[in-house]
């Protein structure tokens, strides 16, 4: 049975060390190519699969290249929660730039690369023999800081989420096409990942022998790689850098109140009866901003402010008034209730349900029972 589980163990293992190169490759090729968002994932990627492979063979194979390196700890863990945070970023439509605020995520792995190496090379017997005995400590110190990093990019993963459930509504008039859920699928990876580290710290303090805890590290790596690999080929961005969502600011707040914003929500409201946009389903805030030959920003204010509504509502408003007008029209008295939503714009029915009696307080089919008794 031992050897059943060894062999399953190094099956996985080999397996995510493999499946990391394939999707590294297939993530760079001209058809898939996303620009930072793929290279974030692909070092990540790489990252996991040093990771694995380092646990697999640091000790047998390339144990002479590591000699003369003091054991601190496998530097590649401090790349994984910045790596997976930067991608995340990426995938909203964010243009991270490879300044010194980028670099200073890599800040722990560079520091533990460079102790691991300078720390080695020390000539004094004393040094070292300080050194030697104070190795567990500097391992525990190793395991706070990687669950503390953890910790506080699971934080901020979370704020992430919870921005892009509020912002997404202000840039697309219909979700279905727009899914966030990625963003829980990486937070529970954070969090796995640091439930791990959490108990490699609790065997650290407590056990001696810690072989059983790196064999669960490279086997929950290798199954990240399974599953961030799916993802991302699978997944888009949700932004393009010229559509990232935006927060409405004071200014144009109070700009809103003069004759002139009046006059552009005039034209707004006029621009929306006359020409209804509103009956793309793919309608989003950039479209629109162009169309009426203003910035997104402008728009985003008219409609907060002017109009006291968020983009997501603001349109799909007009698709309810447009379902009650069809609903009258006697061409369309065969139609059934999805007909009708999918001619005013929206695209599922479970939704056009949701929002129509939100607005209305009755659903579709009593709405249109009432009109016709």
């Amino acid at each position: 049975m031992t050897s059943a589980i060894h062999q399953f163990f190094l099956l996985l293992c080999y397996g995510g060390i493999v499946l990391s190169v394939f999707i590294v490759l297939l993530l760079n090729s001209r058809e898939n190519r996303k620009g930072k968002a793929n290279l974030f994932l692909s070092v990540l990627l790489a990252a996991l699969a040093f990771s694995v492979a380092h646990i697999l063979f640091a000790g047998a194979v390339v144990s002479h290249l590591s000699a003369k390196v003091y054991s601190v700890g496998d530097p590649t863990f401090f790349l994984i929660a910045p790596l997976l945070w930067l991608y995340i970023r990426a995938l909203c439509g964010e243009d991270i730039s490879m300044n010194w605020r980028a670099w200073v995520h890599f800040v722990p792995f560079l520091s533990i690369v460079t102790l691991s190496l300078t720390l080695r090379s020390i000539r004094d017997d004393e040094t070292m023999n300080f050194l030697n005995r104070a190795h567990g400590t500097v391992i525990l110190a190793f395991w706070v800081l990687l669950i503390v990093q953890f910790t506080l990019y699971l934080i901020a993963a979370r704020e992430r989420w919870n921005y892009f459930r509020a912002m997404v509504r202000q840039e697309v008039s219909n979700t279905e096409h727009v899914n966030i859920g990625w963003v829980r699928f990486y937070m529970i990876i954070f969090l796995t990942i640091n439930a791990v580290l959490f108990i490699s710290l609790l065997v650290a303090l407590h056990m001696d022998d810690r072989s059983w805890l790196i064999r669960i590290t490279a086997v929950l790596f290798s199954v990240s790689i399974f599953a961030l690999g799916y993802k991302g080929i699978l997944q888009r961005e949700i932004f393009s850098q010229d559509s990232m969502p935006i927060a409405v600011d004071t200014k144009p707040a109070m700009a809103i109140r003069s004759g002139v914003d009046d006059q552009r929500l005039q034209q707004l409201i006029a621009f929306m009866e006359q020409n209804k946009p509103y009956l793309d389903p793919e309608l989003t805030l950039t479209s629109l901003a162009t169309q009426l030959k203003m910035t997104r920003g402008q728009l985003s204010s008219l409609i907060n402010e002017g109009a006291g509504s968020n983009f997501y509502d603001f349109v799909n408003r007009y698709r309810v008034e447009q379902v009650k007008v069809l609903m009258t029209d006697p061409s369309k008295k065969n139609f059934n209730m999805l007909g009708l939503a999918l001619d005013a714009g929206f695209k599922s029915k479970s939704t056009f349900n949701l929002i129509f009696k939100r607005f209305t307080g009755m659903t579709p089919t009593e709405y249109r029972k009432n009109l016709s008794e």
